[in-house]
């Protein structure tokens, strides 16, 4: 009887153990003023959105912040991994399950002031020496597909800030939300820059690896439409709209 009992244990824990062990490893980058580090710390309206989901999931697991390149590889690669926010784009649409959107953005062309640059068309832009983007990020998989060849990535978008400043790359392409926030970090001063170039909007969500278990995606979908039910994503966005200077949600026009 008692060795009965063990073996009918050990095939409970067998059954039950893969379901309570899924950890997730949640990842993002720092890409102001969503999600940025500001004096060694994780900041932003997008972080404080998962970990108010966490909250209410009873997830404790950190947040971890990697270049995009590396992060990306990993949600696209493993299993049970978080990434936000990703820009939900078509070709991605399938790669990922998605909750959302966190935000909407604007995809740009970015240009030092005084410079006379000016961009009418996009074919116009193939025509500079070099366009600073972020590596592996979505506007530069945009560029690429549109036949762009004078792309010059990096790892941190604010080095194209002071590389755009330097006269080191001839145009940015960046966001808004987020330009003024970058800049400022990177230590440029946000009245050099302009907008030369506006290349699409299109929302910012939370992205989970295809590898990710159904029911986990559902209990973090169920918790974010909670959230939108209760004011608590309203209230999130419109204390970071008042709290920073850079609006991440500019289209909340009445604030608190």
């Amino acid at each position: 009887m008692k060795r009965l009992f063990v073996m009918m244990a050990s095939v409970l824990l067998i059954s039950v153990n893969p379901v309570m062990s899924q950890q997730l490893t949640i990842l993002t980058e720092n890409l102001p003023p969503l999600n940025y580090v500001e004096n060694g710390v994780l900041v932003g309206p997008s972080v404080e959105t998962v970990r108010e989901i966490q909250r209410r999931e009873g997830s404790n697991e950190e947040i971890q912040v990697y270049p995009w390149a590396r992060a990306y590889k990993m949600s696209l690669e493993q299993e049970n991994v978080v990434l936000f926010g990703m820009t939900h784009t078509e070709v991605r649409h399938d790669q990922f399950k998605w909750i959302g959107p966190l935000a909407t953005k604007r995809d740009i062309l970015v240009a030092k002031k005084g410079l006379g640059l000016r961009i009418g068309r996009l074919e116009d832009a193939k025509k500079v020496n070099r366009i600073g983007t972020l590596r592996d990020d979505t506007r530069e998989r945009l560029l690429k597909s549109l036949g762009f060849t004078n792309l010059e990535p990096v790892s941190d978008e604010q080095l194209n800030a002071k590389k755009l400043i330097l006269g080191r790359i001839d145009l940015w392409a960046y966001k808004i939300p987020g330009l003024r926030t970058v800049c400022e970090l990177a230590g440029v001063d946000y009245e050099e820059v302009e907008e030369v170039y506006h290349l699409r909007e299109i929302n910012v969500d939370i992205a989970f690896s295809k590898k990710t278990s159904d029911r986990i995606v559902e209990k973090w979908r169920s918790a974010f439409a909670e959230m939108l039910a209760d004011g608590t994503i309203m209230q999130i966005r419109k204390k970071w709209n008042m709290k920073l200077e850079d609006d991440p949600f500019p289209e909340i026009e009445e604030k608190p």
